[in-house]
């Protein structure tokens, strides 16, 4: 590595903590564009908690960042917190170089969710997109946008491509330098999302659990997971057993500065928007699908006119069917089911 190669590593490698080095990358792709990830040295093994975007630059950088640290591929461990596109992208890439890959077995549940897909698995979108209301038949330029979506990703930015991983399960021990991590559920944005956390230093990598600034995104669009009640559940958790640790979050600000005020206005905002979609729903005098609901409780009633509406589209199509699901574990909403499509309405 040249002294001009380490110099520009030195810009976008920060050691956050004794041993812990955040590197942030990009993605020129619409919605989601940065990510933390955090490289750990260790004598003989170096761990890396996910690994970034599909992407060139990003993989360039990542590498330079392992160069600067002294860490090869082949002496490299790879903890996913969960299987979306930002956070195991490369990960098929060093798994070829020989990097141990580790991954909760729960997040290979769908080949097509929210924010990432497989090549080939057109079966499980066409069932995602009609379940939330988006079909060939009443929506085809609607349907037509998200089927062209895959196809117009050239550079596999969203794809993610299968890899060798050992499962993670809770209570796993990762050694590496000073740390001793256990991996602890984080379940909510997915439902095998996983966390690091390291009790003597009091530390916790939250994923996309608990973000400064962003609420995140419960990503599912398959009936029946209660996910956004588990989301729920684990902040509850984090607030009572891990408000005092170092939260140490995928985006945003690092670390988290106030975990109960953070997860408080998390719950909050949820809160809020599920009493508006019950209202949207207590005023329809027909059964809505989760597109409907979306559409009205986002404002975004107009047919996506670029990549970037259409990708916030597709986020909060995923954030309304939770909330919905919500609604109808708690009572609240009757859900049926016509011709592979989801309908809601007040009981």
């Amino acid at each position: 590595m040249t002294g001009a190669e380490k110099s520009e590593a030195r810009e976008f490698v920060k050691e956050i903590l004794p041993g812990v080095f955040q590197i942030q990358l990009h993605s020129s792709l619409k919605g989601i564009s940065e990510i933390k990830v955090y490289l750990i040295p260790g004598q003989d093994r170096s761990l890396l908690i996910d690994t970034g975007f599909r992407d060139r630059e990003c993989q360039n950088r990542l590498e330079q960042a392992m160069d600067s640290l002294g860490i090869s591929a082949e002496k490299l461990d790879v903890f996913l917190t969960h299987k979306h596109h930002d956070h195991c992208g490369l990960a098929y890439i060093l798994a070829e170089r020989g990097a141990r890959i580790f991954l909760s077995p729960v997040e290979e549940r769908h080949r097509y969710d929210c924010l990432h897909y497989s090549h080939g698995e057109s079966d499980d979108q066409d069932e995602v997109l009609r379940y939330v209301g988006i079909t060939a038949e009443g929506t085809p330029r609607l349907w037509n946008m998200f089927k062209d979506l895959v196809i117009a990703d050239k550079e596999g930015e969203l794809l993610i491509e299968k890899f060798p991983y050992s499962p993670i399960l809770p209570g796993d021990v990762f050694r590496y330098g000073q740390y001793r991590f256990r991996a602890v559920s984080l379940s909510g944005h997915t439902l095998g999302q996983t966390g690091l956390y390291e009790e003597d230093k009091r530390i916790l990598f939250t994923a996309d659990q608990v973000l400064n600034g962003i609420v995140p995104i419960v990503a599912t669009s398959y009936k029946d997971e209660n996910l956004l009640n588990r989301y729920f559940q684990s902040l509850k958790e984090i607030k009572e057993l891990y408000s005092d640790c170092t939260l140490i979050p995928a985006h945003s600000k690092v670390p988290v500065e106030n975990p109960a005020k953070t997860i408080d206005h998390i719950v909050f905002s949820y809160l809020e928007k599920i009493n508006i979609m019950k209202q949207i729903l207590d005023h329809a005098r027909i059964p809505m699908t989760v597109r409907q609901v979306a559409s009205i409780a986002y404002g975004m009633e107009k047919i996506p006119e670029n990549l970037d509406q259409l990708m916030k589209l597709k986020m909060v199509i995923s954030k309304t069917f939770s909330c919905l699901e919500f609604l109808y574990e708690q009572d609240f909403a009757v859900r049926t089911e016509r011709d592979g499509t989801l309908y809601w309405e007040s009981p």
